[in-house]
């Protein structure tokens, strides 16, 4: 018995320890089984969990450059500051600095290019230097630059920078956002965003809109630990560990295919030794128990955090099912929207989307249960209250569970921000067009005053008040109208084509009243039956009185814009002006002209008397002295000397008489015109002259007088003071116009401004309408120009007759 009890105490001493070996061991084997199966749904979560968070991330990037993109699009004119203001303000929500605006230039138009951009076109060499890009038949010229980088300076050639080249040259990226393969920046390993698109308006608008996207920013954004999470794109390796991953899952958006790789926690020092623990029985065992409870503690508690970041997340997250029923869903909805849970959970989330956007909706269904995920899907929700909602999704489909995973954002105020800046945008444009129409207000009114303040004749200032006005009102056509003593008025100008027979010089009949006395309206309904389509008329008003009216017109019935009324009022301003300085200068000049007639007239009487009277008495005396010289007898010698010598002072008297006669007015130029005149000074002048004379006839006195002076005072300066070998002389008529040239080859440097004899030539000659020019340069002589009107040369005006 006691035998048997010692083989039993010693199979039980035998037994135990191989009973503690065994349960130590299995608790070994639980217990690291146990962590490791805790690691790995650990590492499942977490590569969830970072997939849609870096499609979350890349989505925002998208979202960036589009937005950029659609408001460089809207810019009127492309600038380089301009470009690092609004990529600037923008870059902000995204942390991507690094910006460039692309263009594809053709070897051909590198200068031009060069020229607009004020940079030549450069390529970055393996030293780290920028040097003038070589020849080639097209470049890719990063036109506009953020200057975050100094590999990014304005004009720098990208065609030799592999990834991006690449991109850009792939016709899949012409319009929609793409990624770029692997590629670096300034050594920086990353990759690049680009999208198609336009800058302003204008032939050299269109380019590429590039991003770069750092090594680590995906990382970063995602909130990551880059010794736990990687990245690759396309394959390739781009940010986080590089070693074997625990857990992987792929997805594809901007045209890449992206991998998230996550690895497992690495142990903790607890996770190492409990295995150990679990080794060292019996105490092993309330160990295990105790790190069990623990762990799930703690897996109760990771669920618990998952469940308040799950309902605290100012995102909408949802599951739903491919039945179209909301599973589950954050509180984020009720906030947004203003529905239950209950009443979220009830019904089919179609019957919450706004009817314009269910097909659409529909469609992005379709794509998830082919097992697609769906990326920045944007449709309107209707809200409890009856609002919409603008709500931005990711999913990703779980068709083996028949479930969706979704996460939304609000992006109603980002949306009607954006049509807040359109319309500013708008409203920007509107100003601009506003300054822009009264700054050509202003020339307009500035360009005929200065013709006006230069006195041109009144066809250029009513020509130009006719095209002005038609242009700045945009009409069809524009008349200026001067009223006629006779009840009638007449087209003065005209301009832009009316289509109807109207032109100017046509006298129109003002049926009734006079139309002096008319107003603007009345004198617009008489010419209505010209068929003009509509009409606008302002009354020109020359020192109280009416003296004319300006019309604009246009073919067919349509509204004048606003202000045009005052606008032309402001021209009729003008042409009243211009017609009370016309008239003033007109009375200024028959006035002159009349005093230089009356001169003239007098001049002619008192040679005419001396010629009839005082010269023909000494005449006669002068025959009586001969005769009664003749009889003294031959022995008075000494008064036949005195005789003679009277008779001799007589005939000296007699031709001073004559000559001062001839000074006065010549009489040779009332017997034989101009040209005889002309050559008896010739003959005269103690200065050789060269005399061409192409008139035929008599020219009006008052135009051979001046023109007989101005020869004469020309010759008398010649003599005295040019020391002339020569005088040449030129007169001509042709039209309505005489032309006198004279010239000499004297000492030069005459001034008009000094000296009565030149300024009373000028008086005499503008007196009749003409002009006078003189030039004297040291050295070369004089030259003399003189231009009479051969009609009408006593009064010309604006609307006056001649």
């Amino acid at each position: 018995m006691k035998h048997s009890r010692l083989r039993f105490a010693g199979s039980f001493g035998l037994a135990l320890p191989l009973l503690i070996v065994l349960l130590s061991l299995v608790g070994y084997v639980v217990t690291s089984e146990t962590i490791r199966r805790d690691r790995d749904s650990d590492a499942s979560r977490r590569v969830e969990v970072d997939t849609v968070g870096a499609q979350v991330i890349l989505g925002r990037a998208r979202a960036y450059v589009v937005g950029l993109g659609n408001i460089l699009a809207g810019e009127p004119v492309p600038g380089q500051q301009r470009f690092v203001q609004l990529a600037g303000g923008t870059a902000g929500g995204v942390g991507l600095l690094d910006a460039m605006w692309v263009e594809r230039i053709p070897g051909f138009a590198r200068s031009t290019y060069e020229a607009r951009v004020g940079a030549p076109i450069t390529r970055l060499t393996p030293a780290g230097s920028f040097k003038p890009a070589p020849p080639a038949a097209s470049y890719l010229a990063a036109t506009f630059t953020t200057n975050g980088s100094p590999e990014l300076p304005p004009g720098v050639d990208v065609s030799r920078w592999p990834a991006l080249a690449t991109a850009i040259r792939d016709r899949s990226s012409a319009s929609a956002v793409s990624a770029s393969e692997l590629g670096s920046l300034g050594g920086r390993p990353g990759f690049y965003l680009l999208k198609a698109g336009s800058f302003g308006h204008g032939p050299n608008s269109r380019g590429y809109l590039v991003v770069f996207v750092p090594q680590g920013w995906l990382t970063a954004s995602t909130g990551g630990d880059p010794r736990r999470l990687a990245v690759s794109l396309d394959g390739r390796h781009l940010e986080g560990f590089d070693s074997s991953p625990a857990r992987s899952a792929s997805f594809g958006t901007l045209g890449r295919r992206w991998r998230i790789d996550v690895a497992t926690a690495p142990l903790t020092g607890f996770q190492t030794l409990l295995p150990w623990l679990a080794i060292a029985w019996p105490i092993a065992a309330a160990l295990i128990a105790v790190l069990v409870v623990r762990g799930i503690a703690r897996r109760r508690r990771a669920e618990r955090e998952v469940e308040r970041i799950f309902d605290l997340s100012l995102d909408l997250l949802c599951i739903a099912g491919l039945d179209g029923r909301f599973k589950r869903v954050n509180p984020a909805f009720e906030r947004t929207l203003g529905y239950t849970t209950q009443q979220l959970l009830s019904r089919p989330f179609l019957d919450f989307v706004h009817p314009d956007d269910r097909a659409r909706t529909v469609e992005a269904m379709e794509m998830l249960e082919r097992g697609e995920k769906l990326v920045q899907f944007e449709n309107r929700y209707m809200c409890g209250d009856g609002s919409a909602r603008w709500l931005q999704w990711s999913t990703r489909p779980m068709p083996d569970e028949g479930l969706l995973y979704a996460a939304a954002r609000d992006v109603t105020d980002r949306r009607h921000a954006a049509d807040e800046l359109r319309e500013t945008q708008r409203m920007v444009e509107a100003s601009r067009d506003e300054l822009r129409l009264l700054a050509d207000e202003q020339a307009a009114l500035r360009r005929v005053a200065t013709l006006v303040a230069q006195g041109v004749s009144a066809t250029e200032v009513f020509d130009a008040v006719a095209a002005e006005t038609c242009e700045l009102l945009g009409a069809d056509s524009t008349y200026l109208l001067r009223y006629e003593s006779d009840g009638t008025a007449t087209v003065v100008a005209v301009n832009g084509d009316p289509g109807v027979e109207m032109a100017a010089g046509t006298r129109m009949a003002l049926a009734g009243e006079h139309p002096a006395s008319r107003s603007a309206p009345d004198c617009l309904a008489a010419l209505r039956h010209l068929g003009l389509g509509s009409e606008l008329g302002a009354p020109i008003v020359v020192e109280g009185r009416p003296w004319g009216l300006i019309v604009a017109a246009w073919t067919h019935q349509q509204p004048a814009s606003a202000g045009a009324e005052a606008r032309m009022a402001q021209f009729t301003e003008l042409v009243a002006t211009a017609v009370a300085n016309a008239e003033s200068r007109a009375e200024l000049t028959a006035s002159r002209g009349r005093v230089v007639a009356a001169a003239d007239e007098t001049r002619r009487r008192i040679e005419r008397d001396l010629h009839d009277g005082t010269q023909q008495r000494l005449v006669t005396l002068a025959i009586e002295l001969h005769l009664a010289h003749a009889e003294v007898p031959p022995e008075l010698v000494e008064v036949r000397a005195q005789l003679a010598q009277i008779a001799e002072r007589l005939r000296g008297a007699t031709a001073e008489l004559q000559e001062i006669a001839r000074g006065i007015h010549p009489a040779i130029l009332s017997r034989g015109g101009l040209t005889p005149a002309l050559t008896t000074l010739a003959r005269r002048s103690s200065v050789p002259v060269e005399l061409d004379s192409r008139i035929n006839g008599r020219l009006p006195d008052g135009v051979e007088v001046a023109a007989y002076y101005v020869v004469s005072e020309a010759l008398t300066n010649a003599a005295k003071h040019a020391q002339a070998s020569v005088v040449h002389i030129a007169v001509q008529a042709e039209d309505s116009t005489v032309a006198l040239v004279v010239r000499d080859d004297g000492l030069g440097g005459a001034d008009p401004r000094r000296g009565s004899g030149l300024i009373g030539l000028r008086d005499r000659v503008e007196a009749l309408g003409g002009t006078i020019e003189i030039t004297s340069n040291a050295g070369n002589g004089t030259s003399l120009l003189a231009k009479f009107p051969i009609e009408g040369w006593v009064a010309h005006g604006y609307g006056l007759s001649r």
